[in-house]
């Protein structure tokens, strides 16, 4: 089941080349007890993503926020004293290649290993440092199945497509949009399980998904004419669109274009601040999209979370640029989760540090709550975002729990 991480879909403005930091010593026998201990004043991160191939697109800022996290927990004092450094390897966006380059980490004496934000592209990888016996992380990951498919030391932090889904029908019903025209990408089951979440909560609140337009984002469908035909005829509440962008902006730029004010709902494949560039911030209207922390924002909207502006201003500091894409936020917010959980006294080995993640409820990290794991992956409240005049805000937070309970 190929379940593509948002950031994969959301844009790829430029292809960036990771940076690697310190590496560290030890051997692949020492690494493979699972040890957190610390070696010559460090504890040792391997690195198993893509820097080049379409993962580097969103691989690379999703490493980013992750470095930005190593260097704020590293200015307070690090892991209970003992600095992070890190070790980093181009998978080249290959499952294979990516498991060899996970085994070449663990050779040089990585004690956690971070794959990409994929189960596609970071599975192979995963099973390496779950064999090893590390503490793996895929930070930005959105899939249900991932930590099934490794074991109990292996965590995926990205929301989830079930979360995304319920928050996006639950607001559309808040809003009282009783007829969704459903634009679909059928070729990724990131969107086809978000559907399935919408459907399950909406329908059951009395709306109706009243039809269903398949398009070929990933193909690179640029034009959505007769699409918009449909939806001027069908006259629904609310259009909810599910494909990648750019696509997914050509479609609402060319929807407005046609004088179709209908509200649009959709994921984080329209978190983006192209997004308004693309469809000329006077036709950016009625754009709703559910996310896992409200970023969008930063320097401009002073409502926003400090410290998720704290972090943009690092972010933009450190690379040049604003976060490009939502895995920059979304990997810094999982990595300062796992943080708490490591600087706990018992914390010792991968066993340990594992057992104290999934412990974690109602954790409150920069932008978010992490509600809690299940199955190896990341539970988190929802936000719902919305763009106005080419202007970003925080609208509403849902519950994770309460969604799920009323979508079942």
């Amino acid at each position: 089941m190929r379940t593509r991480n948002l950031s994969l879909l959301a844009i790829s403005l430029l292809s960036f080349g990771v940076v690697s930091c310190g590496a560290g010593g030890g051997s692949a026998a020492e690494a493979g007890k699972g040890s957190l201990e610390c070696r010559d004043g460090k504890i040792l991160i391997g690195v198993a993503k893509a820097e080049s191939g379409f993962a580097s697109f969103f691989d690379v800022a999703g490493e980013r926020g992750l470095e930005v996290a190593v260097d704020e927990i590293n200015a307070k004092g690090g892991i209970k004293g003992c600095q992070i450094s890190m070790i980093s390897g181009d998978t080249k966006s290959d499952p294979a290649i990516a498991a060899e380059v996970a085994r070449s980490l663990i050779e040089k004496g990585a004690q956690i290993l971070v794959v990409a934000d994929d189960f596609d592209t970071g599975v192979a990888a995963a099973r390496v440092g779950q064999k090893t016996g590390l503490l793996t992380l895929s930070l930005a990951a959105s899939s249900t199945v991932f930590g099934k498919a490794v074991g109990d030391l292996f965590f995926s932090g990205g929301i989830t497509t079930t979360e995304l889904g319920l928050a996006q029908g639950k607001y559309a019903l808040d809003k009282r949009w009783t007829k969704t025209f459903q634009i679909l990408d059928p070729g990724l089951a990131y969107f086809t399980e978000q559907d399935a979440a919408y459907r399950k909560i909406y329908e059951a609140g009395g709306g109706t998904v009243t039809a269903v337009e398949r398009v070929d984002s990933l193909g690179g469908q640029s034009d959505f004419s007769s699409t918009i035909s449909k939806i001027k005829a069908a006259k629904p509440d609310v259009v909810q669109a599910l494909a990648v962008f750019p696509a997914v902006g050509t479609f609402v730029k060319q929807l407005r274009a046609a004088g179709v004010e209908t509200p649009v709902v959709g994921n984080i494949t329209l978190q983006t601040r192209e997004l308004p560039k693309l469809v000329g911030p006077g036709q950016s209207n009625a754009i709703h999209y559910a996310a896992q922390v409200y970023f969008d924002g930063a320097g401009i909207d002073s409502a926003i979370d400090p410290a998720i502006a704290k972090f943009a201003e690092a972010y933009e500091k450190k690379f040049g640029q604003f976060p490009e894409q939502a895995n920059a936020p979304g990997a810094y917010q999982t990595f300062m989760a796992v943080n708490e959980a490591l600087q706990r006294k018992e914390v010792t080995d991968a066993k340990s540090a594992a057992n104290a993640i999934r412990a974690q409820k109602g954790l409150k990290v920069p932008g978010g709550t992490l509600d809690s794991w299940k199955d190896g992956y990341a539970i988190w409240n929802p936000t719902i975002v919305g763009l106005n005049e080419g202007k970003f805000k925080r609208l509403i937070d849902y519950d994770a729990t309460a969604l799920r309970s009323e979508g079942a």
